[in-house]
């Protein structure tokens, strides 16, 4: 993403000429922030970051030589030892765990990157992004680490941190693949459960070094679990609720229940500790405890930004084209929006198989019948003792028959993916014909093994197939009946619940897709026969789905289906400057609002995060989309930032793999082993004989030191 920053001209726009020295820090000491309007702030502010960063350089050159200073002499030890941090803290007042830390960034802009370093002095650098490349290329040589530098240097003053995060591992990762393979499987065998406690008497539980494949699905759950329960009613803050789903999930107590029965079971337990003493029965408030009376008619889904903010459009609001239309009108109809939605692979769709189907929930109590003293539960009881009695609610609502699929029950046009998990990756490497890695929006990088494997096990939702030009830009979205052939092993390992609860994004310039030759590709070869005969009647490369759509189709509330997939998978994430929110969850908002003429196109919808698409309306903030996909936003204080369309593919380095293997990093661990695992460690170790007492054995405590 590209943005661009615009202040008025006069003497406030010229600091931005000024480079940063004696002569911005005199034309910003001339300057009052109070007497400056908010787009002159604007560069006021910058002005003083720029300067800020210089002087940041200039302190930590001073410690890199503090720490390797003599008395009475101008030469410096050959580097920094454990002492070097007491000059720093002694001096400064701060802890040593501080003073190592900034010596150690000092000694790293200084010699081992000082391209970094130079970046920092001339001020479009500052000390977080700094740091961050220095510590995401740690652990690369010193030739990697240079490259890694070189390509994402220029790019680093437009990225968030977790962005920055995120290119540097796709940078690393493409120089030597084999390398960051046998990093990845080393650090596996190393996985581990930790739990500490907090000063506070809370406990985090951690699992580290966990398979990226499987950590990904385990959040996926939990949030899908989270927001079905908010659905039904559960309003305490999300990140609570995802933690008591976790717990639950894990402690034993919901062991044997399917997720739906876990849902109506937390809810109906956070409805029975919030409920009063004496609360009105149904017959006396005259509610038959249907799903028309349950907590799903309040829940948060029904209300937010788009429904009381200035234009009234957005995706959670309703209309007479919530329904019906948007599914079947002109946006939908043509090869796009026919495939795994509708039918899976296999000829059954993916409705029809996974835990949710495999029997319906416990149905509420019949409040016709005759009344016992013990009423019925709704859900199965917990195990645990403790959390017995809390759930005869006449009020929770009946589970369906069947139970319905635990995913969102609307994942239309418009609507937010809750407990999605969307793989994105090259179809070159879904080939196995090059190494790049994917990544998963939200998340981060991930190998190109762990996108293949992600790929597969989410082979029943949704897969796109986005064509590009050579550099990477939007040209056609496509989605594919196809897929490879099912990978050996249980027919029902992995498969996807409900409908539409993945996406699988597939990138692939349209000159490589029609040089590819399916023979070569068994596995592969419906899946691209399909994609190279649909490739021949695309139409301008580049053109939106609605470039023909008429009048009646603008008028409408809602996007379809297929333009609504060619605006996520445009815009890539939220809109607003600096947010990475993942597109799938993200609103789509009119540019100019529906209520006030703004037609549902391509060049007036735009994917926005819920917080900032409320900052749109109650900020408020001032959009343009002068062109599709370029939004041209003018904040409250009266500055204009501008966000260019962005690529779907970045530009990776080619592999530049070592003469021999070259070694991973230190990473703490003492180990004896080679790089690789051996797979017969178990059975060795049951086999390895006791040490006796001419056996030489290694101390636990050999490598402390000696005081």
């Amino acid at each position: 993403m590209s943005i661009d920053q615009d202040v008025r001209v006069g003497l406030v726009a010229g600091l931005d000429a000024l480079a940063p020295g004696a002569e911005l820090a005199a034309a910003l000491e001339r300057l009052s922030p109070a007497a400056l309007t908010g787009e002159d702030l604007g560069a006021y502010v910058r002005g003083r970051w720029r300067l800020q960063n210089r002087a940041t350089a200039e302190l930590l050159e001073g410690l890199h030589h503090l720490g390797r200073a003599q008395a009475g002499r101008t030469e410096r030890l050959a580097s920094s030892d454990e002492f070097s941090g007491d000059e720093v803290s002694a001096l400064l007042g701060w802890s040593r765990t501080m003073s190592s830390r900034k010596l150690d960034l000092a000694d790293d802009l200084a010699e081992r990157l000082p391209e970094v370093g130079d970046a920092l002095y001339q001020g479009w650098l500052d000390e977080p992004k700094a740091r961050t490349v220095c510590d995401q290329t740690r652990d690369l040589a010193d030739d990697h680490a240079h490259e890694v530098c070189r390509v994402v240097l220029p790019e680093a003053p437009e990225l968030p941190v977790a962005a920055l995060i995120e290119r540097i591992e796709q940078v690393a990762t493409a120089l030597d693949p084999e390398w960051a393979q046998r990093r990845r499987k080393r650090a596996e065998a190393r996985a581990r459960v930790i739990l500490s406690a907090n000063p506070s008497g809370t406990a985090n539980l951690s699992f580290c070094d966990a398979p990226a494949p499987d950590g990904i699905a385990s959040q996926a759950r939990i949030d899908a679990l989270a927001a079905t329960v908010r659905r039904l009613g559960v309003l305490i803050p999300i990140n609570q609720l995802r933690l008591q789903v976790g717990l639950r999930l894990l402690d034993g107590s919901t062991a044997g229940m399917d997720d739906r029965t876990i849902a109506l079971l937390l809810a109906a337990e956070h409805h029975a500790q919030n409920t009063p003493d004496d609360p009105a029965t149904p017959d006396e408030t005259g509610d038959d405890g249907g799903p028309d009376s349950g907590p799903d008619d309040s829940g948060p889904d029904d209300s937010g930004p788009d429904d009381s903010g200035p234009d009234d459009s957005g995706p959670d609001d309703s209309g007479p084209d919530d329904s019906g239309p948007d599914d079947s009108g002109p946006d939908n109809s043509g090869p796009d929006n026919s495939g795994p939605d509708n039918s899976g692979p296999d000829g059954e769709g993916p409705d029809d198989n996974g835990p949710c189907r495999s029997g319906a929930a416990p149905r509420a109590t019949d409040d016709s019948g005759p009344a016992d003293d013990d009423p019925v539960s709704t859900v199965p009881a917990p195990r645990s003792p403790s959390e017995q009695g809390v759930l005869d609610l006449p009020d929770l609502p009946d589970a369906p028959e069947p139970a319905v699929p635990l995913d969102p029950p609307d994942t239309g046009p418009g609507r937010i993916r809750e407990g999605c998990v969307e793989v994105r990756l090259r179809l070159s490497t879904a080939l196995g014909l090059d190494e790049h890695p994917g990544s998963v929006p939200g998340y981060g990088a991930v190998l190109a093994d762990d996108a293949r494997t992600l790929a597969l096990r989410h082979r029943d939702g949704e897969w796109r197939v986005v064509l590009t030009d050579d550099q990477g830009r939007l040209q056609h979205v496509l989605l594919t009946r196809h897929r490879p052939h099912r990978p050996p092993g249980p027919r029902g390992r992995h498969r996807t619940r409900g409908r539409r609860a993945s996406i699988v994004e597939l990138q692939v310039p349209t000159t490589v897709l029609a040089a590819l030759d399916p023979d070569d590709h068994p596995d592969w070869a419906p899946l691209l026969r399909e994609l190279q005969q649909r490739l021949a009647d695309l139409g301008r490369p580049g053109a939106p789905p609605d470039r023909h759509a008429g009048p009646d189709d603008r008028a409408r509330r809602r996007p379809g289906a297929e333009l609504d997939r060619w605006i996520r998978v445009r815009d890539r994430h939220c809109v607003a400057p600096w947010c990475r929110r993942p597109a799938h969850k993200a609103d789509l908002d009119h540019t100019l609002a529906h209520a006030r003429g703004g037609p549902t196109s391509s060049w007036n919808l735009g994917a926005w995060c819920t917080h900032d698409h409320r900052a749109k309306h109650h900020a408020p903030w001032t959009v343009r989309q002068p062109s599709p996909g370029r939004f041209v936003i003018r904040t409250r204080a009266g500055i204009t930032h501008t966000s260019h369309p962005k690529r779907i593919t970045d530009p990776l380095p080619a592999p530049r793999p070592a003469a021999a293997p070259r070694p991973l990093p230190d990473d703490g661990w003492v180990d004896d082993r080679t790089d690789d695992i051996d797979p017969d460690w178990f059975r060795k170790l049951t086999n390895k004989a006791r040490p006796t007492a001419t056996t030489p054995t290694r101390s636990t405590y050999d490598d402390e030191p000696p005081f």
